[in-house]
């Protein structure tokens, strides 16, 4: 889920269980039995409901003392019932017995109806729908029109009930109010829980804005949830009070079975109860987004939770009251008890749910926020315990603050508001994220466990590392701590403590450096500037930074020569060549490096990191002397740069621009589509797609190169738009409609060119992003879950990304 109000996925919408006013007693109004058949549902692999359907009464009071006496089933199967069902349709119609004998006169007309409205066929239209909006406020106009003249005219037929309620709930939720500004947006229905997210055009927008979005999207999801939960004969005060009863039994959808106990023994790892407590929170049912920001320490037994808290502005505005038998307004008083309610029973709802996650889980640490411009409060603070919250069954009725008062919950209220309290915990504290997670990987002497070194492809933390420099920076630091004194005297420390260092680079730095503070040239009392020459200011380096300039400027011959200079010495010796079972290479991420532990690697070979100068050198040749013509010299360089980085697609578009220049198209192609074997992220994959379909349409494969582009399309890479421009050119050439979206699969496997990122580059991107989780080497499991949210655009894979922390500050 979103984790910013901008966006709209932090906000839940509020309900009570306890409401005390007069005419207002939900806990009764429609019984647990068809709220918690709502609920519970039968419950697919991926948490999707599939909901019981009810028997329409006319009389929701009525329905709740049966459901509460348990003299209601969600179904009904006895002949009473059944007879009971034809009486009341024969009332309906005015066909009763005495009918037959009564005048015009002596029985009143029955009201006139529409028919049900399917709200899930609404909710796919709106899905599908250019402008949203505009129907939702259309159809409220109507529904609410035609109510006024049904009331007017009794040949006139009044909405049916779900319509009604729905054009209600989005008339107060302010579709329609005069000045008021409702930013555009569109309708997802997420597949795990099926329910309304209105997704805003704009990324970031007003509060008020924000709120009146989220109350939309409440009015929407009561109506579904009406629809599902209810017979569609169900009379306009069934829906309110359907809903009034799903807001005080919501903790429900966990299961009737207990807590069980902690134990050490479960298998799931950190990366395992991330997703499984994502996956939880997506497939949650509540009327308005629930959005977490959750941090957790497996090995310590804790988990810290975040949520918005949503106030009395996005509660619905009117309700039914038994004791006054119709629907009324809700005053601002009901309103803030629903949204205290909800926030209590949330918070019983989370710790429930993560101790359900994960058995090694021991303590939830709950918070309920209230963020706005004016601030941000904490509302609820929680340190629930697994053994406390499993003695009690929440999906039978309770008091919620009686409960959460029980369990030691940190809450405040006055006049039936929560009140600010102190935040008893901080996410990001050492209890939940550990420091050591994010030890130097380059540096690292740690040795993996059996299971995730297979999935990492290598037994040490080191083995995934990325940074040449690794070593020269931290002895650039640690130098860089003892200078500030005398000239002479800081040139005989930095000399004393690099001369002896084992890596040659180290002892070349100190010296340069030293020669540097002789000169003059460098200041030794500039501690950034020192370390800055100390790691990146030897003469390749330098040349390299020289000769960016000079491509870029259109100096490609000058550029050649300066590269010429200072590559001719390091290649004479051979010094980056492999052999005797070391290779040299190149990795742009962690991710990269892993795939190659795991996909190219050769057993018993070491791997040794090249400065990442050195690759940028054949790069910046290789595009110089193409520049210049000289295609054959530029492949050579180009070819360096695939062996050195081969998941690094900057070589290869070289090496297949060098054979396009020389009209070699297939050959092009090849290049590209060899490297679509190994392309696991969505800049690569989109442009090596986007340059293929180029070239095939050069090679007169107009069907080939009309998938490419479309793949290219749906990479979201930065050339997606220029592949889309090239597609409509493409076809506008060929007066086609080209390829049909769902034919570009099978385009390209009937010409060979792979689906990237291919199933067994993703199968081992899983299994890394595992490994690397598990084991908490967190900057390498950063990379890959970051780069799984983006590959598969799924809110789970999105929580568990945003689950991981950033570094923190040392």
């Amino acid at each position: 889920m979103k984790h910013d109000v901008s966006v709209l996925g932090e906000e839940l919408m509020g309900g009570s269980a306890n409401m005390v006013l007069v005419g207002f007693a939900i806990g009764s109004i429609l019984g647990l039995v068809s709220v918690v058949c709502f609920l519970l549902g039968r419950l697919s692999r991926d948490g999707i409901v599939t909901f019981p359907s009810r028997e329409a009464n006319s009389q929701p009071a009525t329905a709740a003392k049966d459901a509460a006496s348990g003299t209601i089933a969600d179904t009904a199967a006895d002949g009473d019932t059944q007879a009971s069902d034809a009486g009341a349709a024969m009332v309906a119609s005015g066909n009763t017995p005495d009918a037959n004998n009564a005048t015009d006169a002596d029985v009143p007309a029955a009201p006139l109806y529409d028919e049900p409205r399917d709200i899930e066929e609404l909710s796919r239209r709106l899905a599908e729908a250019d402008n949203p909006l505009r129907e939702l406020r259309a159809l409220t106009r109507d529904t609410l029109a035609q109510e006024r003249s049904a009331d007017d005219d009794p040949t006139t037929p009044h909405p049916d009930a779900f319509s009604l309620y729905l054009a209600r709930g989005l008339q107060e939720a302010g579709i329609d109010d005069p000045g008021a500004h409702i930013p555009d947006f569109g309708v997802v229905l997420p597949y795990r829980s099926k329910s309304f997210f209105l997704r805003t055009t704009k990324r970031r927008i007003p509060e008020r804005e924000a709120l009146r979005v989220i109350a939309l999207e409440g009015a929407l999801n009561r109506a579904l949830f009406a629809w599902k939960g209810l017979d569609h004969t169900a009379a306009l005060e069934e829906c309110y009070a359907f809903n009034q009863g799903l807001a005080s039994t919501f903790t429900a959808q966990l299961g009737t079975k207990p807590i069980k106990q902690a134990s050490m023994l479960d298998v799931a790892g950190e990366w395992g109860v991330r997703q499984t407590f994502s996956a939880g929170i997506e497939s949650l049912r509540l009327p308005l987004r629930l959005s977490v920001r959750f941090r957790v320490n497996l090995m310590g037994g804790d988990i810290a939770i975040e949520t918005p808290y949503r106030d009395a502005l996005c509660q619905p505005h009117s309700v039914y009251s038994e004791g006054l038998g119709r629907i009324i307004p809700a005053t601002s008083q009901m309103r803030d008890q629903m949204a205290t309610d909800y926030a209590l029973r949330l918070t019983l709802l989370l710790a429930a749910h993560a101790f359900r996650s994960s058995r090694r889980l021991c303590h939830a640490f709950v918070a309920v926020v209230d963020k706005s411009p004016r601030g941000r409060r904490c509302l609820v603070s929680a340190d629930i315990s697994r053994e406390a919250l499993r003695e009690h069954d929440l999906s039978k009725p309770f008091d919620s603050r009686e409960l959460c008062r029980e369990l030691g919950v940190d809450f405040r209220i006055e006049e039936d508001r929560l009140c600010p309290v102190e935040q008893g915990f901080v996410p990001e504290a050492e209890r939940f994220c550990p420091a050591s997670r994010y030890d130097n990987v380059d540096l690292s002497s740690r040795i993996l466990p059996d299971f995730e070194a297979s999935l990492l492809g290598t037994k040490y933390v080191h083995d995934l590392g990325i940074n040449e420099d690794a070593h020269r920076s931290q002895v650039a630091e640690a130098v860089a701590r003892q200078l500030g004194g005398t000239t002479l005297g800081d040139v005989r420390r930095i000399l004393d403590l690099t001369q002896n260092d084992r890596d040659a680079t180290v002892r070349e730095a100190g010296e340069r450096c030293a020669q540097a503070i002789i000169d003059g040239r460098l200041d030794d009392k500039d501690s950034l500037a020192f370390v800055d020459e100390f790691v990146n200011g030897g003469a390749l380096s330098r040349a390299t930074a020289i000769a960016l300039d000079q491509v870029t400027s259109g100096k490609s011959a000058d550029a050649i020569e300066t590269l010429t200079d200072v590559l001719a010495p390091v290649d004479a010796l051979d010094t980056y060549a492999d052999g005797n079972g070391v290779v040299w290479r190149e990795f742009t991420s962690y991710v990269s490096r892993a795939l190659y532990n795991r996909l190219l690697a050769k057993e018993g070979e070491e791997v040794r990191l090249v400065p990442d100068a050195y690759f940028a050198a054949q790069l910046l040749m290789a595009s110089a002397l193409i520049d210049s013509g000289r295609q054959e010299e530029a492949l050579g360089f180009a070819r360096r740069a695939q062996d050195l980085c081969p998941f690094d697609v900057s070589g290869t578009l070289r090496a297949a621009r060098c054979f396009e220049l020389d009209h070699d198209f297939e050959a092009a192609a090849n290049e590209l589509i060899q490297q679509l074997e190994y392309a696991f992220d969505p800049q690569s994959v989109g442009v090596c797609y986007y340059r293929l379909a180029f070239l095939e349409w050069k090679l007169g494969e107009t069907d080939v190169a009309d998938a490419c582009y479309q793949k290219a399309v749906m990479s979201h890479s930065a050339c997606s738009m220029a592949a889309h421009i090239e597609l409509m050119s493409l076809r506008v050439e060929n007066s086609s409609d080209g390829v049909a979206a769902e034919d570009v699969e099978e385009t390209l496997r009937r010409t060979n060119i792979p689906l990237a990122p291919t199933e067994r580059v993703v199968e081992v991107l899983v299994e890394a992003a595992q490994g690397a989780t598990d084991a908490e080497v967190f900057p390498v499991a950063r990379g890959f879950a970051t780069l799984l949210s983006a590959l598969s655009g799924d809110d789970v894979m999105h929580g568990v990304a945003n689950s991981m922390e950033n570094e923190p500050d040392r």
